[in-house]
């Protein structure tokens, strides 16, 4: 891909915000993107820089502040030691690309959604969420709150148990239980992290990040998992979890309904990205089964 595959107007802004010798050699854009247009920027000295392309105008439109948002959680993760990319670039209201722009440091590895060790994969999942959540949540002023309007919750249409939904409705509707605020990624989930030759090597994708419960994270990345794989690796993972985290996190099944909810519980789709890095076999059908069978697993805990 070259560089016309860009507008003018954002190759200008990439000379002035990268320097007179970062030269791009090539443009690549990366699959996987749902919210924005992601490219990896090759410069011809050596390196390697993500542009982020907030090209979504819906979702814009409902998170305007997305691009600051993103920008600070990428200043407040720079000392954390964490595996995250460094802010390089901002360009918050598109006045000089156009659209919303964000560049940052891109990190080795790859989505692997196909792990040659599930156990080892799902382990490193959970034992990266304690260093996350020791973050200081200081004074950032994102705060979680639910994507959905709950009071006006109602089951799916295709559902075969409208009573399962009608009961997790009642439970959401319900007041929240205690927590310790942390600094939570919002939307961790097996696509935003990535590994290289087996090993976890960067957590991705922080436009959401926030203070709020930690179980947020946990339930996120379970229904992921109950999706894209079943209800028994959603539960290992829970169980992992529930191992690096004792010492400051109880697991509370409130979470899961919440994240259930909070994920749209409409029409089932699979979500691209999964089939883009190998999970081939998945259909609607598919995942409808397993959501319908991990909300009957969660309710259960109760």
């Amino acid at each position: 891909m070259t560089q016309s595959s860009l507008p003018p107007q954002v190759l200008n802004w990439l000379a002035g915000v990268l320097g007179p010798d970062a030269h791009l050699r090539a443009i690549r854009r990366l699959d996987g993107a749902t919210s924005s247009t992601l490219f990896i920027l090759q410069a011809a000295a050596g390196g390697s820089q993500v542009l982020r392309l907030f090209t979504n105008q819906a979702w814009l439109a409902e998170e305007p502040d997305a691009p600051r948002h993103e920008a600070a959680n990428l200043l407040k993760l720079r000392h954390s030691g964490l595996p995250v990319p460094e802010l390089v670039a901002l360009d918050a209201d598109g006045s000089r690309c156009g659209v919303p722009a964000l560049v940052m440091t891109c990190l080795p590895g790859r989505v692997d959604l196909t792990p040659a060790d599930m156990e080892d994969w799902l382990t490193q999942l959970a034992v990266l969420l304690p260093r996350l959540h020791a973050v200081s949540t200081g004074s950032h002023p994102w705060r979680h709150a639910p994507y959905f309007d709950l009071p006006n919750l109602s089951a799916p249409a295709s559902t075969r148990f409208p009573q399962h939904w009608e009961l997790a409705i009642r439970i959401v509707q319900g007041p929240f239980p205690f927590f310790r605020p942390a600094f939570i990624h919002r939307d961790y989930h097996p696509v935003n992290v990535l590994f290289e030759d087996g090993r976890l090597s960067g957590l991705v994708d922080w436009p959401n990040a926030c203070i709020g419960p930690a179980g947020v994270d946990v339930a996120h990345c379970r229904l992921n998992l109950a999706s894209m794989y079943g209800v028994p690796t959603a539960d290992r993972f829970l169980a992992l979890c529930q191992d690096a985290m004792k010492s400051y996190w109880e697991y509370d099944p409130f979470w899961d309904l919440l994240s259930i909810l909070d994920g749209d519980p409409g029409p089932v789709a699979v979500y691209p990205p999964w089939l883009d890095f190998g999970l081939k076999d998945l259909t609607p059908a598919l995942i409808e089964e397993r959501r319908e069978a991990y909300l009957a697993s969660v309710l259960a805990r109760f």
